[in-house]
């Protein structure tokens, strides 16, 4: 190889090497979990209040290893309750629908709507009717779409086991 030729590659190489490290912008109606609470949180992390957040929720079920996808085409099933559902895909054939609210009085107050005897709680056996998982905790009401045992167990754990705490001085 001539003197010019490897200036060439080398030129070439760092030119491969100097595009930008972000992501390109997805054009389907699915985002990773992680860009999502980024871009609403407006910080790399969540802030630590002792309430459920839709970007402490992403992160918890990404610290889990669940993949969460948030779905902004999805359509709620649950027409029921007051709170803005967020729809989150877990999966490939699974679905969370999300709603969070100002404290656990509220949360109370919304989910005497529900009609108890179509969800199972965690842990529950799933029947022939295939339940969702009703997960409650807090200020945030869960309904899992998951027939997959280990699947709705990770799930549970992740959000029963509470947001993230406040920081005491």
């Amino acid at each position: 190889m001539t003197a010019s030729g490897f200036v060439a590659a080398c030129a070439a190489l760092l030119m491969g090497c100097s595009k930008s490290s972000a992501p390109a912008a997805r054009s389907d109606s699915t985002t990773p979990a992680h860009a999502v609470a980024a871009a609403d949180s407006g910080k790399s992390a969540c802030p630590a209040t002792g309430r459920w957040a839709e970007c402490s929720v992403l992160y918890r079920l990404e610290r889990a290893g669940l993949a969460p996808r948030v779905d902004t085409s999805a359509t709620p099933t649950e027409k029921s309750l007051s709170a803005h559902p967020l729809v989150v895909k877990i999966g490939l054939t699974s679905s969370l629908e999300l709603f969070l609210y100002a404290d656990s009085a509220a949360r109370i107050a919304d989910a005497t709507k529900l009609d108890r005897t179509q969800l199972v709680l965690p842990g529950g056996a799933l029947t022939i009717n295939r339940e969702r998982t009703l997960i409650e905790t807090v200020n945030l009401i869960g309904l899992l779409t998951s027939l997959n045992e280990h699947q709705r167990e990770r799930v549970s754990d992740a959000l029963l086991a509470g947001p993230p705490q406040a920081s005491t001085p």
